[in-house]
C-alpha cells in the first residue's frame, strides 16, 4: 500500500524524524510518501496555529492524493482530519485520535505527555470530542518550544520519564501517550522507564492506516463523510478548488 503522510508544521527536520519512525513502524511493503505543508507555524502551539494547519493539511491532501491508498496527518492536534476524510477517497487518520483509540485497548484510562502547557486544554477539549473525555486521566506538559525538542534530547527523555510516572502515581493513568511529532521514536527509548504502557502516536497511525487498508475501508457515499457537492470555490488552491467541481 501507499501511505501519505502529511506533516502539518513547516520544520522539514520533523519532517524527517516521523518519516523515520514511521518507517520503522510500517510493514515491508508499505511505501510511505511524505510532505510538509507549504505554509503554517513551524511548531503547532496554540488554536489560531492549529487552524492555520488543517487548511495547509487538507490543501497538501489534495495535491499528493494521486495513487495514495491511505494518509496521516502527523500532528498531535489532529489539524483538518474530519475535512480529509470527507475529500479523500481513502481511509485517513491522526496521530492523536489513532494514538488515544489504541490506549483504550491497553487501560482503562490515559493520561497524554506533551510539548507546551497552552495545548492543554485543546487536548482535553479533542479527547472529548472524540467522545473519550472520561478516559483521559491528564494531560502533562513539558515547558519547551516544539522546534526546541531536539536541543536537549537527553533532558528531554529525563522530564518525560518524570512526568508519565507522575501522570501514574497521581492521575490514575494506566497507559501514557507521547503526544506530538517532535517526540516520535522516544517511547521506544523509555519503555523500560516509564511503569505502564507507553504509545508512540505515528507508530499507532501507520498501524492504524494498515488495517484499515487492509479491511478494505470504502469511502463514504452518505452521511456526513460523503464528498463535498459541487460549489464555486474563490481564493484557494487550485488544486483543492478542483475538488469542488468534480462529479462525486
Amino acid at each position: 500500500m501507499r501511505l501519505l503522510v502529511v506533516q502539518s508544521n513547516t520544520s522539514e527536520f520533523m519532517t524527517d524524524l516521523i518519516v523515520e519512525e514511521a518507517r520503522r513502524a510500517a510493514s515491508p511493503d508499505t511505501e510511505i510518501k511524505a510532505v510538509t505543508v507549504g505554509f503554517g507555524a513551524r511548531g503547532i502551539e496554540c488554536r489560531t496555529e492549529v487552524a492555520i494547519a488543517a487548511h495547509a493539511t487538507v490543501v497538501a491532501f489534495a495535491e499528493n492524493a494521486e495513487g495514495i491508498d491511505a494518509g496521516l496527518i502527523s500532528c498531535f492536534s489532529d489539524p483538518g482530519l474530519a475535512a480529509a476524510r470527507e475529500l479523500m477517497p481513502f481511509p485517513v487518520v491522526g496521530i492523536a485520535e489513532a494514538s488515544m483509540l489504541t490506549a483504550c485497548m491497553l487501560g482503562g484510562r490515559f493520561s497524554i505527555v506533551t510539548l507546551g502547557a497552552r495545548m492543554a486544554q485543546p487536548l482535553r477539549e479533542l479527547a472529548m470530542q472524540y467522545g473519550l473525555g472520561s478516559r483521559l486521566a491528564s494531560v502533562r506538559t513539558i515547558e519547551r518550544r516544539v522546534v526546541d525538542a531536539g536541543s536537549d534530547p537527553g533532558s528531554l527523555a529525563d522530564e518525560v520519564t518524570a512526568l508519565s510516572n507522575a501522570a501514574i502515581e497521581q492521575d490514575g493513568a494506566e497507559v501514557i501517550i507521547l503526544g506530538g511529532g517532535a517526540v516520535a521514536g522516544l517511547s521506544r527509548k523509555l519503555v523500560d522507564r516509564i511503569n505502564a504502557p507507553l504509545l508512540d502516536g505515528v507508530t499507532c497511525a501507520v498501524r492504524m492506516a494498515e488495517a484499515l487498508h487492509g479491511i478494505g475501508a470504502s469511502k463514504a457515499r452518505a452521511g456526513s463523510y460523503r464528498a463535498p457537492a459541487a460549489k464555486e470555490m474563490v481564493g484557494v488552491s487550485p488544486v483543492l478548488a478542483g475538488l469542488f467541481s468534480e462529479k462525486r
